[in-house]
């Protein structure tokens, strides 16, 4: 699950040319613009991520309040990707000398340190609204016997870089779509969306797809215990940023349900062939290539340098990367900062 507030230490501090009142930290990964003075290198601090949703009646946050929204009747602030003085800040980081619910000897102990304290101070992921298409009919929670598909982002991850390994990563483009998962377990159907499975009905986009592309007769036949993790894209969804006529799902993940755990880039290819042969329209995410994590010398500016860059439809730019390692058992997302910046609205 994704950590929204999660105490951190500030590694780097530079000036940002022309700016007296600010400058750029680096907080574990992440590049943050802060107030000149607020904090030292190796201090620590409550790390807001990108897409924290703060609470405005909290004190706190109060200063805020000019980009103050609505969203599921709270008032708050969004955390967003954003340019100040033309440096780039994701997040927001506060002295934990405000935060006295953070108890000082908790912190001494490694665990609690990892540990996600949005909750706590009423802090919730921001999400878009979920067009009708998408939503339909809710036959039940999300299957317990899947996986989620939420890749961690590589800011968050900075040890991958530090310790490669020397493992080959295939590199996915990632759509910028919503999330759909085709399965079938012992016998049995069905189609999800992000959090929920959803039932079939006229106006769903995403059980349209599924039958249009004969994906659950295939699996049906296949008779294996998989889900098929992918982006449904196109239009009306998310503002069709691919420009595209229609809308298309494309796999980025199998999902062995007996195993519980997720097939290899091999394992995965050979499945997704055999529904093709039972005669499936089984579109994959776009793989840019094959490579390994020591080309980036541990930096991850160049690891989000290389996220920029064209999408499927190579007139659009991409959202950004997804790198899975071959054998399937770790995976993570760069994501684009210039596609963050236009896309804000998001």
């Amino acid at each position: 699950m994704r950590k929204l507030a999660t105490v951190r230490t500030v590694d780097t501090i530079r000036p940002i040319p022309g700016a007296d009142a600010i400058e750029c930290a680096v907080v574990e990964g992440w590049t943050v613009v802060i107030k000149k003075g607020e904090f030292a290198v190796g201090d620590r601090g409550l790390f807001f991520e990108i897409d924290a949703f703060l609470p405005l009646d909290d004190p706190r946050f109060a200063f805020l309040e000019k980009s103050a929204i609505t969203w599921n009747e709270r008032r708050g602030m969004r955390l967003r990707t954003m340019k100040l003085r033309g440096q780039i800040s994701q997040g927001l980081i506060l002295p934990l000398s405000q935060f006295a619910e953070i108890d000082a000897l908790a912190l001494a102990d490694p665990a609690l340190r990892q540990r996600d304290w949005a909750a706590l101070f009423g802090v919730e992921k921001w999400e878009p609204v979920i067009p009708a298409c998408l939503s339909g009919e809710v036959e039940g929670a999300f299957p317990s016997f899947i996986a989620k598909t939420d890749q961690e982002r590589i800011q968050n991850l900075p040890e991958v870089l530090a310790a490669d390994g020397g493992h080959a990563f295939e590199v996915t483009v990632k759509l910028d779509g919503s999330s759909m998962t085709v399965f079938h377990n012992a016998g049995a159907l069905g189609v999800c969306g992000r959090n929920w499975q959803l039932r079939e009905t006229a106006g769903n986009s995403l059980w349209r797809v599924a039958r249009q592309d004969r994906l659950l007769e295939a699996l049906a036949t296949l008779g294996r215990n998989v889900a098929l993790q992918g982006e449904i894209i196109g239009e009306g969804i998310q503002g069709n940023p691919e420009k595209l006529r229609g809308q298309a799902f494309h796999v980025f993940d199998v999902f062995d349900i007996d195993r519980s755990r997720y097939c290899g880039m091999e394992e995965r290819s050979a499945l997704l062939d055999l529904l093709r042969e039972l005669g499936a329209t089984v579109r994959t995410v776009p793989l840019l290539e094959v490579t390994t994590l020591d080309r980036f010398g541990g930096s991850m500016a160049e690891v989000l340098a290389f996220a920029e860059g064209p999408s499927l439809n190579p007139a659009c730019a991409r959202e950004g990367l997804v790198f899975k390692r071959l054998d399937g058992g770790l995976s993570f997302k760069a994501i684009s900062n210039s596609y963050l910046l236009k896309h804000s609205d998001r």
